[in-house]
């Protein structure tokens, strides 16, 4: 069972090991940069052998493909910005997943999410126009009051 899944674009392969002193066993660790939306997530997986997966990372990589990435748990890392530039918070988070599966987006599953962002920026624009609406109507309110 998945925890989540996050629909995103892949903006690079990186691909790493180390070695357990104990055993002397060589670990492989692929790290993949995803673009969500605005946010930054990269996601581990161990590929455990799985000499096609190194191709299609590569692939993926380039073409900078749409995946799904399922997770178990997340954890959260929170840290404080010793230099944070205009418009940034001081304080900051990262999330940090195993993924359990990876693979590439279905074309179904990429329109759902080109129309479910397309809904989503469709009522952020309401939202705005109904503030700008109400800060008019507060200062011809406000206008009224004093001429009155």
């Amino acid at each position: 069972m998945n925890y989540f899944e996050i629909t995103a674009k892949c903006e690079e392969v990186n691909e790493s090991s180390y070695t357990i002193q104990s055993t002397g066993e060589i670990v492989t660790k692929i790290q993949l940069s995803l673009v969500v939306s605005s946010v930054r997530s990269r996601p581990l997986r161990d590929p455990h052998g799985e000499s096609s997966l190194h191709r299609q990372l590569s692939k993926w990589e380039l073409d900078e493909s749409w995946l799904v990435v399922s997770a178990d748990g997340m954890r959260t890392l929170a840290f404080q910005r010793s230099n944070a530039r205009a418009g940034e918070k001081p304080v900051g988070a990262l999330v940090v997943f195993q993924a359990s599966e990876v693979r590439e987006a279905s074309v179904d599953e990429r329109k759902q999410l080109q129309e479910a962002r397309k809904a989503q920026k469709l009522q952020a624009k309401q939202r705005r126009a109904q503030r700008q609406a109400e800060k008019q109507a507060e200062k011809q309110a406000a206008k009224a009051a004093q001429s009155a």
